[in-house]
């Protein structure tokens, strides 16, 4: 199935998921009809892409991520195609959504995840017409069409390492979205005392086959918290072990996000042109209250 994982999951990053965390964007893969990618240089540096080291790794860990589905699903079915996601990764949410006959657009900074993408897509040949992918930086992009919905699943946001490239992709995104559109993106609440502490502690939060067929993978993970600069640092540890349980090598990883509290986001897509039309505290549609661990907005572009 394109919408499941074997792979077992828990929490690193403390319980600020409940689960994994990450995504954002790179090369021309491949171009619907009627979008393409801007030119020029964003506003300020592109970050390297985080993901390419892990690419290969990532649906094992941690794009084994179920959580969002369901809510996406019924936020995509209720816009309409076709929908753009932010951060589209190798496909995980997008052919999902496809799945239950949406079409997707989709950018990521990452030429190695978009490459896997590809792959994929081409072995589901009824699937393979409904997602395209383009790399483009979140920051600045310019695709010739608006869309009814913009996603920015799974902490993809969080990759925003400064206030100023947060509201350059907001921005960005407002102009790709219909008058009546919404955007809709989630990411995890900070967990205060997790703050306090200044780090969590390492847990295994995956097994899976190797992509190489070489034994198994178990996959670890640490967060460090930098308070001054609401930086997380997801430390991640992945272990080959042959069939035999004998340890063969192993790859370290670091992602790093910026965090937001609950109360900075509405400013946030106000100051940007947006108007706040809910805040949930789970992807049940909760209200978003003290103990939350998930934060979710959904916001429309204010009248031009």
């Amino acid at each position: 199935m394109i919408c499941a994982s074997s792979a077992s999951s828990d929490i690193a990053l403390g319980r600020a998921g409940p689960r994994p965390a990450p995504l954002l964007v790179g090369r021309p893969s491949s171009r619907p009809g009627g979008a393409s990618a801007s030119g020029g240089q964003p506003a300020s540096p592109c970050p390297a892409p985080q993901y390419d080291a892990i690419a290969h790794l990532y649906d094992g860990y941690p794009g084994n991520y179920l959580d969002d589905i369901l809510f996406f699903s019924e936020e995509a079915k209720a816009a309409g195609s076709p929908i753009l996601e932010i951060g589209i990764g190798t496909g995980r949410l997008a052919f999902c959504l496809a799945a239950v006959g949406l079409d997707v657009v989709g950018i990521d900074n990452s030429p190695d995840m978009l490459r896997l993408l590809i792959q994929r897509r081409s072995g589901l040949s009824d699937l393979s017409g409904r997602v395209w992918a383009i790399a483009a930086d979140m920051r600045r992009f310019a695709l010739r069409q608006r869309f009814p919905l913009v996603i920015i699943p799974f902490r993809a946001f969080l990759h925003l390492l400064t206030r100023a490239d947060q509201r350059r992709a907001l921005r960005a995104i407002r102009r790709h979205l219909r008058p009546e559109g919404r955007l809709a993106m989630s990411f995890f609440v900070p967990p205060r005392d997790l703050l306090a502490q200044g780090r969590t502690q390492e847990r295994e939060m995956a097994r899976f086959p190797s992509p190489d067929g070489a034994g198994e993978v178990a996959a670890s993970d640490w967060a460090e918290f930098v308070t001054p600069r609401q930086l997380v640092i997801s430390h991640l540890t992945y272990r080959w072990r042959d069939h035999q349980g004998r340890h063969l090598r192993r790859l370290q990883h670091d992602l790093v996000m910026r965090y937001l509290f609950p109360e900075e986001v509405p400013p946030l897509l106000e100051g940007c042109g947006y108007r706040v039309l809910a805040g949930y505290g789970g992807f049940d549609r909760r209200p978003l209250g003290s103990d939350s661990h998930e934060q979710i907005w959904i916001a429309t572009p204010l009248g031009r």
